[in-house]
């Protein structure tokens, strides 16, 4: 799946991650200090282990399982706190 596309179009993202489904609308794709490409999104949707939904998580890409868009946009975020220029990345590749 094309991340970067999903975040330009704003797109709402499904995946599976660790074990659990997630809605997300995505917001920011780049690299953290770990060296891991990381997705920050919105969770709307599914289940979360450590938050109260809508809220903001991080997901390291290569543990997303299917991940796919699905047909809804959306225009502005359900969180609250969204800002560009996230300094959870050391390189950002796409952000909203």
């Amino acid at each position: 799946m094309d991340l970067e596309a999903a975040i330009d179009a704003r797109q709402m993202i499904s995946f599976v991650y660790d074990g659990l489904p997630r809605l997300v609308q995505p917001a920011t794709l780049g690299y953290t200090s770990t060296g891991k490409l990381t997705l920050r999104g919105c969770l709307v949707g599914g289940e979360s282990r450590r938050n109260t939904l809508p809220c903001w998580e991080l997901y390291t890409v290569a543990k997303m399982e299917a991940p796919e868009p699905t047909g809804d946009s959306f225009e502005t975020f359900l969180c609250d706190g969204y800002t560009h220029s996230d300094s959870g990345f050391v390189q950002i590749i796409a952000e909203h």
